[in-house]
């Protein structure tokens, strides 16, 4: 009877772990999904207002007779303004959900992010095709989230990164040669790529000793990703 017990408790607990997981899974599929929402909410409202905005000003401007140069001066100044505003949102909306990962999958959203960082970067990649959505993702923030902190905070002059697929697994690292001393327990950031990983029954690991660097590793199975 107590053998019973053992294995009745044992099979229930790995069930509550097994729902737990497919919950955190479900979770992070539906905070993408808002994410995705909002961008192109962003993308196909405000910013078209914005940049219908600009062309008429532009337009306005270019109506003026030149003795109201001073009030032309103005308009210059609005449209540059506006001008400002308008990237200040594109790069927001590219922070919620990159456009680039929608439309060309993971390889191309890399090599975007990749070019964009202020720290640069060696890409090393040998993904081909589409890979699930959610795997794409979370390997995106998981890169994006580790050039971020080379940036601000390890003073990085490079950060390599090598995304792979081998044996079902999708395989990923960033490391950089910065300062060094990041610490999962205390980085927030590093803390939700930790569980959006988990959460897609993956895991991270995180390598930075003092003034050594930073290394981060990250494998996300690309069958079995839990949603029921």
């Amino acid at each position: 009877m107590q053998f019973t017990e053992l294995v009745g408790t044992a099979i229930a607990n790995a069930q509550a772990q097994a729902e737990l997981t497919a919950s955190r899974a479900r979770i992070v599929a539906t905070a993408d999904e808002t994410r995705r929402r909002f961008e192109r909410d962003l993308h196909d409202g405000a910013q078209q207002r914005l940049i219908l905005l600009a062309l008429r000003l532009r337009a306005a401007r270019a109506r003026l007779p030149g003795e109201l140069g001073e009030l032309a001066g103005e308009l210059e100044r609005l449209s540059g303004g506006l001008d400002e505003a308008l990237e200040e949102l594109r790069e927001f909306a590219r922070g919620i959900h990159p456009p680039a990962l929608a439309e060309g999958g993971l390889g191309r959203a890399l090599k975007v992010l990749a070019r964009r960082s202020p720290v640069p970067v060696e890409l090393r990649l040998a993904v081909e095709g589409r890979l699930p959505e959610p795997v794409e993702v979370g390997a995106y923030f998981v890169v994006s989230e580790a050039l971020a902190n080379a940036a601000k905070h390890a003073r990085a002059s490079l950060a390599v990164v090598e995304v792979e697929t081998l044996e079902r697994v999708l395989r990923l690292s960033v490391r950089d040669d910065g300062v060094g001393g990041a610490d999962l327990e205390r980085g927030s950031g590093l803390v939700g790529l930790k569980d959006r990983v988990e959460a897609l029954g993956g895991r991270l690991t995180l390598h930075s000793p003092p003034t050594a660097g930073t290394h981060i590793q990250a494998e996300l199975p690309l069958t079995d990703i839990p949603t029921g």
